[in-house]
């Protein structure tokens, strides 16, 4: 049964179809804190979970607590709600510094969220040990919440892992991606062989940026008949990486 044939409102369907979402069997097991990850910052999701939840669609998450069964100023209870918390866990994937400056909330609201979350032991965790740690390494600094969210803390962390692995860090960041690979790589990490290659585990850093900037190509399977060895011969024996490019697409 597709979701579009459900009834329930369109908004709730343009909202689930924009992360993918087009089929009833696909919000099994889904819930409102597997849900608010794939969806944009500060997007308001209640309105459509609430409305899943009544018609039986989706159910709310076992064993957790919702910010409405806790005892809270209504302030904090907003603030939370406005940022996308509607569940005490959720507190634990977000660093201090990002709960500090949730909209609305306040150094009083803070304060109460704070003993809140003492009371039922809920660990709010800062992000200054790991960019302490990466700062040395260069890293950019839009890199460490997602270090963060993956509880990744020094280099030993990246050890067995694979460049896809490493891309689904990077929230799906090619760019970024790219820029983490090769600090990784210039400090000592291999990373681990999978189903696919980026092109920048196969070209130097600047042809895998200009191949991905001017072509959106990032993977070696979006070039036809093409496979790791010959692409390197075709870079290597051509005058222009341009031309070598546009020979092995059919561009021009």
């Amino acid at each position: 049964m597709n979701i579009q044939d459900l009834n329930i409102s369109a908004a709730a369907k343009t909202a689930l179809k924009s992360i993918g979402l087009t089929k009833v069997s696909e919000l099994e097991g889904q819930n409102y804190i597997t849900l608010i990850d794939k969806f944009p910052k500060n997007f308001n999701l209640e309105p459509i979970i609430n409305e899943l939840n009544t018609f039986g669609f989706l159910l709310p998450p076992s064993g957790e607590i919702s910010v409405y069964d806790v005892s809270m100023s209504k302030r904090l209870q907003n603030a939370l709600i406005q940022n996308g918390v509607m569940y005490l866990s959720q507190l634990s994937s977000y660093p201090k510094e990002k709960i500090l400056h949730f909209r609305n909330l306040g150094e009083k609201t803070a304060l109460e969220l704070e003993q809140i979350c003492r009371a039922y032991h809920i660990e709010i965790r800062s992000m200054a040990s790991i960019k302490e740690y990466f700062d040395k390494y260069h890293f950019p600094a839009k890199i460490y919440p997602m270090l963060f969210q993956c509880d990744i803390s020094c280099l030993d962390d990246f050890k067995h892992k694979t460049a896809n692995d490493l891309y689904h860090i990077c929230q799906e960041d090619y760019s970024l991606t790219m820029r983490i690979y090769f600090i990784l790589r210039e400090n000592g990490i291999v990373f681990n062989n999978w189903q696919d290659k980026y092109i920048f585990e196969i070209l130097p850093e600047k042809n895998a940026t200009t191949l991905w900037k001017k072509h959106k190509i990032s993977l070696l399977s979006q070039i036809p008949a093409c496979d790791e060895r010959e692409l390197q011969q075709r870079i290597s024996s051509s005058n222009s990486f341009s031309v070598a490019i546009k020979d092995l697409l059919s561009i021009g």
